[in-house]
């Protein structure tokens, strides 16, 4: 293995959270509220089962070889050949998800925050810090999320305490109003762009210390991130209604502003910024680690370090290149992506199964190791 140190089954359990909410704190509510409208709020709370089967397909694949990556899992599956472009497919998908995360960052905080900073300067900041990071390794990454979700948790809790005097049931209603169709595409739409992308964790999977409870705690870290989208998107509708939560694309940096008890409990917009960068901040590392490791095990490298900073620098130009302005990012790329995410973390993992299946046999799952594979 190309990483030694392993982190803690609790670890990876906050770290499943951080990347579940990630840059969806922001951007969740809208992306739901499309389609659903006043009803979002149900198609997010059915989406749920949805996006915990997804997470128990991601962790019976990364059972299939416990001590391999999804990387050298398609290799040991599907051959050198097709195993190789298959995961070459999956270190683009792994880049674009760091590239999107890193450009959500840069338009956020130029268009709400710092108005007059070039965008490249935000960038260039953000993509210092996940150099840093991947330099100092699995273990300190991990310590630093023990450390910091705890702050994302108690700021979404102060958010919706302070909401809860603005909120308004009549924008819930007419309940059911929507069609059936916009329903069910909500409803997935919502499942596969929050739990779909974890398909980056089948990257770390290898790296957890061995313990009876690893499906368990990440399902439930999973159910925790996504019932706390939920709660997030009925807060929007809630106090913003319907109209706003669509068309706004920061909702609930929105939202924060607009707590306001007593003129004392006031101007939450800092801490819910604080809270979002902090996710997303480790949901890029996560990906960015994803390509690395991934690109190490691709052409069978012996560290992957060597790999991180010209890997960031096409990060850099990636989020450059990947969309002209947040409005296009909104409305061309985020409404495909769904289809993205479930191709790579639900058809192509349910594909990877089958041929695990026939190749090795219901009796032998879970059991064969990668070096009987080659004798």
């Amino acid at each position: 293995m190309i990483i030694k140190e392993k982190i803690s089954i609790r670890q990876f359990t906050l770290l499943t959270f951080l990347v579940m909410v990630g840059d969806m704190i922001l951007i969740y509510p809208s992306l739901v509220t499309a389609l659903g409208k006043n009803d979002a709020w149900l198609c997010s709370i059915l989406g749920q089962p949805i996006g915990l089967f997804i997470i128990w397909i991601l962790y019976k694949l990364h059972q299939t070889f416990p001590d391999l990556s999804l990387i050298e899992i398609i290799r040991e599956l599907l051959g050198l050949w097709a195993g190789s472009i298959l995961s070459a497919g999956y270190l683009f998908y792994f880049a674009i998800g760091a590239a999107v995360c890193i450009r959500e960052v840069g338009d956020f905080m130029t268009t709400q925050i710092y108005l007059q900073t070039p965008i490249r300067v935000i960038l260039i900041m953000l993509l210092c810090s996940l150099i840093w990071g991947l330099m100092k390794g699995l273990q300190p990454m991990a310590a630093s999320i023990e450390m910091l979700t705890p702050v994302v948790v108690v700021f979404m809790l102060l958010l919706f305490m302070g909401l809860l005097p603005k909120t308004d049931g009549s924008h819930l209603q007419p309940f059911l109003s929507v069609k059936w169709t916009h329903l069910i595409e909500a409803v997935v739409r919502g499942a596969f762009t929050s739990f779909g992308e974890l398909i980056v964790l089948t990257m770390v999977l290898p790296y957890v210390m061995k313990g009876p409870n690893v499906k368990r705690d990440m399902l439930l870290a999973t159910l925790s991130g996504g019932l706390l989208l939920s709660v997030l998107l009925l807060f929007s509708l809630l106090v913003m209604g319907p109209f706003m939560t669509q068309h706004d694309i920061y909702i609930s940096y929105t939202l924060s502003q607009k707590i306001n008890i007593g003129h004392f409990f006031e101007r939450m917009e800092a801490f819910m910024a604080t809270a979002w960068l902090i996710a997303t901040y480790f949901k890029s590392l996560m990906y960015m680690f994803a390509f690395v490791i991934g690109l190490a095990h691709l052409f069978q490298l012996k560290t992957y370090k060597p790999l991180i900073l010209p890997s960031n620098l096409l990060m850099f130009s990636l989020s450059i290149l990947i969309s002209p302005n947040v409005i296009f990012y909104t409305n061309t790329i985020m409404p495909e992506w769904v289809d993205w995410d479930m191709t790579v973390s639900f058809i192509i993992p349910l594909f990877l199964l089958l041929v695990h299946r026939i190749r090795f046999g219901k009796s032998k799952k879970n059991q064969t190791s990668p070096e009987r594979l080659h004798t």
